[in-house]
């Protein structure tokens, strides 16, 4: 299935308040998590984020979990197992929206291919500029760097692709490739765990990507890069407002719920 399908699924299981996991592969679902019950949701409004958030009053409401064979898929993991066997061409594919089965890839490299899919579908919903999403600097409009502010969501991981792809066509080994994204993991307090972080440099509005990953970012060599759930607002929108503010955000802004 393709990006735009999957999104669609994910929005009729927390339409119709469904658990029922998404089958993606044999090796691959999708769990909704409903009713604001995921990290996404509970910490949105805590520490820092609380200001960030502060208009935003329906963060985490599309969350879902990504179970791989590893079990919670995790960005470092899973680009250790993909680097080397499936191909960039196949990924760019998919980061422009191409069901992976339509690739002609075999078993093994389909199963990591959508499992790809799903992590830049990931984060094409849970982060963005709209008010059931966490904030980011990709696309973030108040940017004045160029490439993040006309960047779309899913290039934060699509960057590590390219960079290691490029290592390797350039003799390096696959450890060695790996080697690079060593420097970028951080603590990240929604995860509650170590993560990639994004190669960024400087602060606020007037962060950047750094120099030397500007040419692995898609939506800059790619100007038709678009972003994956605007043409789902349609359906989003009406759905967040009806089902009422997160309770984590009235928690953290002390709102009666009749005051929705």
């Amino acid at each position: 299935m393709d990006a735009s399908g999957l999104i669609g699924l994910i929005i009729d299981r927390h339409e119709m308040n469904n658990p029922e996991p998404i089958i993606v592969h044999n090796t691959l679902r999708l769990e909704p998590v409903l009713n604001y019950g995921g990290k996404m949701a509970r910490k949105a409004y805590q520490t820092y984020r609380k200001n960030w958030h502060s208009n935003r009053k329906y963060c985490g409401f599309l969350d879902f979990k990504i179970m791989d064979p590893t079990g919670k898929m995790e960005h470092s993991q899973l680009l250790a197992r993909s680097i080397g066997l499936v191909p960039i061409e196949a990924i760019r594919d998919i980061y422009d929206g191409i069901d992976p089965y339509e690739l002609n890839l075999t078993d093994e490299q389909l199963a990591l291919a959508c499992d790809i899919q799903c992590s830049f579908m990931e984060q094409e919903i849970n982060w963005g500029i709209y008010p059931f999403q966490l904030r980011t600097h990709f696309g973030y409009p108040q940017m004045n760097d160029e490439v993040l502010r006309n960047s779309v969501p899913r290039d934060f991981f699509m960057m590590f692709f390219e960079r290691c792809d490029e290592a390797i066509r350039n003799g390096d080994s696959v450890a060695e490739a790996l080697q690079l994204v060593d420097e970028h993991y951080e603590h990240s307090y929604v995860a509650s765990k170590m993560v990639i972080m994004p190669p960024i440099s400087g602060s606020g509005e007037n962060r950047k990507i750094k120099k030397e990953w500007l040419p692995y970012v898609r939506s800059a060599q790619f100007t038709e890069s678009e972003s994956w759930i605007t043409p789902h607002l349609g359906r989003i929108l009406p759905l967040i407002e009806a089902r009422g503010i997160s309770p984590h955000h009235r928690k953290s802004f002390g709102e009666d719920e009749r005051n929705q």
